[in-house]
């Protein structure tokens, strides 16, 4: 039997649940045929003790350690080559845990002063950030804009031209980002530039529940940009957009932005706004305090 991550994923919820009878579904049918204790009718798989057992007891077998004791949503290659054969069956992909960063100022690195040049990015676990070096920081959504960011800062508000640029992020990195968020000394200031659609405002408007922000939008929107936006992201990230002008703790300045994007039916990537060179200011001080 190949065992592949679904594989033992649903022989551990066979052993933690102990059924009786399932669904059938393809794993399962696997299963139960490999170890040929199939006992299928009706589309349903029946159980007895003896069963169960025997496939703990493959599992174990086959797997080298308790089939139970293996955590399959361990986040990284490193911790999961510990105890799987297969470290890809990590749930975190390779960079998920790395903060990656660059831009004018440098890079905030205990011991020592680290620059980025056009074309290149750092990266790094959170163990190695100074936050105290951080004098100045602009947060960005898509990973095409930190890889580019020399074509960015010339169209930045001037207030952060000279920012350390860092990646949002996906999975585990997203977690730092609400520790630097908190952690970063309150005269410091962080702007928060995402596509200009309403699921950007409202991750913007959860950030700023952590510390005050400045949202970097477009102050003018040409007609080359007005052609690229998407109608089907707008009709997605409508219910968000509803929700957010619904809202009383929505600053007012932003709500005037989110019925500019109902009444035009805009949802406008950060990478069209820099390609298509449209200018960008910023609503300064936003912050929504948590209840």
């Amino acid at each position: 039997m190949k065992l592949d991550k679904k594989t033992v994923r649903a022989a551990q919820r066979l052993i933690q649940k102990s059924p009786k009878v399932v669904d059938e579904s393809a794993v399962i049918r696997k299963i139960v045929e490999e170890l040929e204790i199939e006992d299928i009718r009706n589309k349903k798989v029946y159980f007895t003790t003896e069963k169960l057992d025997s496939i703990e007891k493959y599992f174990d077998k086959a797997l080298g350690k308790p089939l139970l004791s293996i955590d399959l949503d361990v986040d990284t290659r490193f911790a999961a080559s510990e105890y799987l054969a297969n470290e890809k069956w990590a749930r975190g992909g390779v960079f998920e845990a790395m903060l990656s960063m660059a831009g004018r100022a440098p890079i905030p690195v205990f011991g020592e002063t680290l620059h980025t040049q056009p074309g290149t990015v750092y990266s790094m676990r959170y163990e190695k950030l100074d936050i105290s070096k951080i004098t100045n920081l602009l947060i960005v959504e898509n990973g095409e804009l930190i890889t580019n960011w020399d074509k960015v800062v010339p169209n930045l508000p001037n207030e952060y031209q000279n920012a350390l640029i860092l990646f949002k992020g996906y999975g585990e990195n997203q977690k730092y980002l609400e520790i630097i968020l908190k952690a970063i000394k309150s005269n410091i200031n962080v702007g928060i530039f995402f596509d200009h659609d309403a699921a950007g405002i409202d991750m913007a408007l959860k950030l700023s529940e952590y510390r005050s922000i400045d949202i970097v939008i477009p102050t003018h929107l040409p007609d080359s940009v007005l052609k690229k936006s998407k109608a089907e992201e707008f009709e997605k990230q409508f219910r968000q957009l509803s929700r957010r002008l619904d809202c009383q703790k929505t600053p007012l300045e932003v709500k005037s932005i989110l019925e500019s994007l109902k009444v035009r039916k805009l949802a406008i990537t950060q990478e069209h706004l820099i390609t298509h060179n449209a200018p960008l200011g910023l609503i300064k001080s936003v912050r929504l305090q948590n209840d």
